[in-house]
């Protein structure tokens, strides 16, 4: 538990650059909650805010997807392995620094929408349920990126991440909406993209659960397919 931990702050540690742009987003979110005024405005707030949500998961597959790679790179992963640590602990660890990292971005943006959007008469206790919801995205959609990124560069992975997350979304457009909660990313996305100040909308439990379950079925494959991976060969 311990090594895991470690492992994820380092790796918190090392993405502080994009974990800032992302909070640049929120810091816009909260200028415009100072200067507009918060009753005539708020559906407008609640529309950046919506946007703003959606940055971290696509920010948690980047994460996930450039993990390995850049740890392969700097061939800091041969030190971290030849420490005793297992590769499904070091993976437990990646996962749970990406986690962390949108964790942080979800917790500021939770603050600054309870101040503007709660204000504005939006339910605060709802703005956190929609943030546990956007969590558990990221976690799976980091999961997923990571999966491939154990075999395959990051450009790559990132499009069979998109392709993988993308199918479900495309097939509960085209033929049900149930097909939604096959990998339920875009499930999640929904609940955020659809509420308002009508509807502030319910909680996704069984969505989030669903996506709990999910991350961890990924990481299992993910462990499976790095235990043949021969680290020891430089990527370029």
């Amino acid at each position: 538990m311990k090594a895991m931990l470690l492992i994820a702050m380092n790796f918190v540690r090392e993405q502080r650059w994009p974990i800032f742009v992302l909070l640049m987003w929120v810091l816009l979110l909260a200028f415009l909650g100072l200067v507009a005024d918060v009753v005539r405005e708020r559906e407008d707030l609640l529309f950046i805010f919506k946007q703003v949500a959606v940055y971290v998961v696509a920010f948690s597959v980047f994460f996930g997807g450039s993990a390995i790679y850049n740890e392969r790179k700097s061939r800091r992963i041969l030190a971290v392995l030849s420490k005793s640590v297992a590769r499904p602990q070091y993976l437990s660890g990646l996962v749970l620094g990406v986690t962390i990292a949108c964790g942080i971005y979800c917790f500021a943006l939770g603050l600054t929408g309870s101040w503007t959007l709660g204000g504005a008469g939006f339910p605060i206790a709802q703005v956190w349920v929609l943030m546990l919801a956007l969590i558990t995205a990221c976690m799976l959609a980091g999961t997923v990126a990571l999966m491939f990124s154990t075999f395959l560069n990051p450009f790559l992975g990132a499009g069979a991440t998109a392709a993988v997350l993308g199918l479900p979304a495309l097939a509960s457009v085209l033929l049900s909406w149930r097909w939604a909660y096959t990998i339920p990313v875009y499930a999640l996305l929904m609940t955020v993209m659809r509420v308002s100040f009508q509807h502030p909308g319910s909680a996704a439990w069984w969505a989030m659960g669903l996506a709990v379950a999910e991350t961890l079925l990924f990481w299992i494959i993910a462990t499976k397919i790095f235990s043949r991976v021969d680290i020891a060969v430089a990527v370029e």
